[in-house]
């Protein structure tokens, strides 16, 4: 069994589960997504689940489905098989990019995130610029970034990178 505090589990979620609760659906959090099926994190510990039609059918866009980290309502499966995720919470967060192939759909690479750590190298693929792109990313997810240089002993300077990230970091 799963303490659900120990996934972030809080009164906002409960609240916000309340309408589900007196339809038999239990809370779960997505923990890792395929494509059409989704592994979740629930008080009954882990489990496969798929969207449920009704949902499916009411998605206008990817940003209707769940995504990794994502706290959704799941019916577990009676005699065995997939769990039905029938609602996705509301999300405090989202990191997203674009979807591959598709200029205008945006793909939710994970959901109420606190944190998000941005890795650079301080190496020969040292790129100031693509750390400012990310940090611009993970500023509009809602998460704080923070900001992490390594390989430092493969660097001539790293204290004048560090001073260059810091000035692109403002």
């Amino acid at each position: 069994m799963i303490d659900l505090a120990v996934l972030g589990w809080n009164p906002r979620l409960a609240a916000s589960f309340e309408p589900y609760r007196s339809r038999g659906l239990e809370p779960a959090r997505v923990s890792l997504e395929h494509t059409h099926i989704y592994r979740v994190l629930g008080e009954r510990g882990e489990l496969l689940a798929r969207v449920a039609g009704r949902l499916r059918h009411r998605a206008g866009t990817r940003t209707d489905y769940p995504a990794v980290g994502d706290w959704v309502a799941v019916e577990p499966a009676a005699h065995g098989g997939d769990a039905r995720i029938h609602a996705v919470l509301p999300r405090t967060s989202r990191f997203s990019r674009r979807a591959a192939g598709d200029v205008t759909e945006e793909q939710i690479v994970a959901a109420n995130i606190d944190t998000v750590f941005l890795v650079g190298g301080l190496d020969g693929d040292f790129n100031p610029r693509r750390l400012e792109r990310y940090l611009l990313v993970a500023r509009e997810s809602g998460a704080n970034p923070v900001i992490v240089l390594n390989k430092a002993d493969l660097s001539d300077d790293p204290a004048a990178r560090v001073a260059e990230v810091q000035a692109h970091a403002v």
